[in-house]
């Protein structure tokens, strides 16, 4: 289970208990949470737009990409995700293969483009973390993250 970034395991799950390392219904409570306090459900496209997923992924999917549906945990090259907030703290959860947002420059890029658009206030301290528990640090961690990549790659 990777854990990277500025917020230690033990402190997220202070806010999120979901996240302990050894937590029985870890999926089903991560949907829970973010299906009861939704912000903002979206598909982030390859390139890096952003689409209003509204209420739903699977209702509201972009145009001619049905199929993307069936491609679990790739979505045919989309982010799926969710926004959530109760209280202070907010929680981007990402459906993806684990290393998507640890390492991987491209998910990354893809990522942080199409957050910058959600139209609801996001802090640079939200914790981003996978469907399945992996925690990818705050969003600051990730643009950290972005820019060590990118120097490594010149």
């Amino acid at each position: 289970m990777i854990t990277v970034g500025s917020i230690s395991r033990e402190k997220a799950t202070e806010f999120f208990p979901f996240l302990q390392l050894k937590y029985r219904g870890r999926r089903k409570d991560i949907k829970e949470y973010t299906h009861t306090y939704p912000e903002f459900v979206f598909w982030i496209y390859p390139n890096g737009k952003l689409f209003n997923a509204k209420d739903a992924h699977k209702k509201n999917v972009p145009k001619g990409f049905d199929y993307i549906l069936k491609d679990e945990p790739n979505y045919g090259g989309f982010l799926r995700g969710r926004l959530a907030r109760q209280f202070r703290e907010q929680i981007i959860v990402i459906y993806c293969e684990s290393n998507a947002l640890n390492n991987n420059i491209e998910k990354i890029n893809q990522f942080l483009s199409g957050i910058k658009d959600i139209p609801v206030p996001v802090s640079v301290n939200t914790l981003v973390v996978s469907d399945n528990g992996d925690i990818y640090g705050t969003i600051s961690d990730i643009n950290k993250r972005q820019l060590a990549l990118q120097e490594t790659r010149l």
